[in-house]
């Protein structure tokens, strides 16, 4: 679910309408099938008939896949689970949120821990409803991405960020080809830690699939060198307004800067005053020469020995200290399971009864985290690339963008997203949302966080939540998205 250093139906008639008619492609018993379109594969389309058995919430959403050419020879079938806005479903914005990883799953972990309308049970084995769910005001689309991800499964795992963002692309306009009256919506995208690229790269990703040819270069992409995001043009559009990054990794060599603050500042600090001396001149080090990464590539070996160097300070906190990395403020032996919740998920939607609802076959097995994903990544250099290429793009092209951090995260910590805001973007507002002051946001007239805004980025910092933020702070996370979405912040 999480990035670990180097060791998303409205009024009722409108779904007893179903999705829109299908031409007459054959398509195996219980699915649905759509012909191609321009620049769009066929697909078919297959629903869970119960998933108010699984989801214990008064909006249990609906739940299926999507069957489709992958575009590589092959066949993929995307899971997704989407919940219908409480309020104003018929007008309310749309949220697609993407779990980081890369390779945890949305649909489980995103969903049932954090941001859905359901959470499971602290003893695990059924689900409680979530009043702080995100589809208060919206409706929430989670997918299980990519492919081998959760119930996703597929015949070729996207190489990197580029592929896996035109896969989703894809995914997208054959989800809004099914359920048309979503395409209208005002759509966002949503998510944390490496949330970061997932959620900038398919946003750009969306963009160039409709503009008319001006593509985007991004420097060192996994592809080898420059890449063009240009994935063919299809019928279904998605009416992009902005993006949430939650503590996300977008630009190591200068969120890395923030590991010593983090660790040596404030009464609380993680080291004493001598472990501080002894790290400050690594700290200086890693200001100097982390960047390298970024020249030489991610897979050279000074890049290597560098990302070695600058690991280390958080490895002593996690090994030797034993923090949870995710929650400073909390103890945890092992990082990989830090959070009991996790398991609780895999084994809850591994069982059966949970499978048949959701109309998934017996014989897959739930992956929440998948490791072939996780790894492809890591050989192709794309784990810790950078993405501020994709968050520029986006502000130069008017789309509005949240990065939000919980302060008590130590792997994508706040002292770091603040020199990623301040100095780690390029974009014509920079010069001037580096002076503006961080001022209080208020939840239930109580200071909930501080942020500071120019044109369309706006920075936030949620207090006493840590990199889960809205499993940990529920309450004030949505009511920060719900404010940003209306154009505003949270006031007394």
């Amino acid at each position: 679910m999480m990035l670990a250093l180097p060791s998303t139906l409205w009024a009722l008639a409108s779904w007893q309408s179903g999705p829109s008619p299908p031409l007459a492609t054959p398509a195996p018993p219980g699915q649905t099938a759509f012909a191609s379109q321009a620049g769009l594969p066929a697909f078919s389309l297959q629903l869970g008939q119960d998933t108010a058995s699984v989801c214990n919430s008064s909006t249990p959403g609906t739940a299926g896949s999507i069957i489709s050419d992958d575009g590589h020879g092959g066949n993929s079938s995307m899971f997704f689970w989407f919940f219908e806005s409480k309020n104003d479903p018929a007008s309310d914005p749309v949220i697609l949120w993407m779990t980081g990883g890369p390779g945890a799953t949305s649909v489980g972990y995103g969903n049932l821990m954090e941001l859905g309308p359901c959470r499971i049970a602290p003893e695990g084995g059924y689900t409680v409803p979530n009043e702080f769910g995100w589809n208060a005001n919206a409706t929430i689309l989670f997918v299980d991405q990519p492919v081998d991800v959760g119930y996703s499964r597929g015949e070729h795992i996207p190489r990197g960020l580029t592929e896996s963002s035109a896969a989703m692309d894809r995914f997208l306009r054959q989800f809004m080809t099914a359920f048309p009256a979503l395409a209208s919506r005002d759509f966002y995208i949503a998510g944390e830690s490496y949330g970061g690229s997932w959620v900038p790269a398919l946003a750009a990703t969306i963009l160039e699939s409709q503009a008319d040819g001006n593509t985007l270069e991004v420097q060192g992409s996994s592809s080898g060198g420059a890449s063009s995001l240009n994935p063919p043009p299809s019928q279904a559009t998605i009416n992009l307004k902005g993006v949430m990054i939650g503590n996300g990794l977008i630009r190591r060599s200068i969120q890395n800067l923030g590991f010593f603050e983090t660790a040596c500042s404030g009464p609380e600090s993680l080291l004493d005053s001598a472990e501080c001396r002894h790290w400050a001149p690594r700290a200086m080090w890693c200001e100097k020469n982390l960047a390298i990464c970024e020249s030489e590539g991610m897979k050279s070996p000074s890049c290597k020995e560098a990302e070695d160097k600058c690991s280390a300070i958080g490895q002593v906190i996690t090994g030797e200290k034993h923090r949870n990395p995710y929650d400073i403020r909390l103890k945890c032996d092992d990082p990989e399971a830090c959070y009991t919740e996790m398991q609780a998920i895999d084994e809850y939607l591994n069982q059966d009864a949970v499978k048949e609802a959701l109309g998934v076959p017996l014989t897959e097995r739930f992956q929440g985290i998948s490791l072939n994903v996780f790894k492809q990544w890591e050989e192709l250099g794309d784990l810790w690339r950078a993405s501020d290429d994709y968050v520029n793009y986006l502000l130069e092209s008017s789309i509005r963008v949240l990065i939000y951090v919980g302060d008590k995260d130590l792997y994508c910590n706040a002292a770091g997203m603040r020199q990623l805001v301040d100095h780690g973007l390029d974009w014509h507002g920079q010069p001037f949302i580096r002076f503006r002051e961080l001022v209080p946001w208020y939840v239930e007239a109580k200071v909930a966080g501080r942020w500071k805004a120019y044109e369309s980025l706006t920075y936030a910092e949620i207090a006493d939540a840590g990199h889960l933020a809205p499993f940990d702070r529920p309450l004030e996370s949505l009511t920060l998205i719900n404010a940003w979405i209306q154009g505003r912040m949270p006031a007394m």
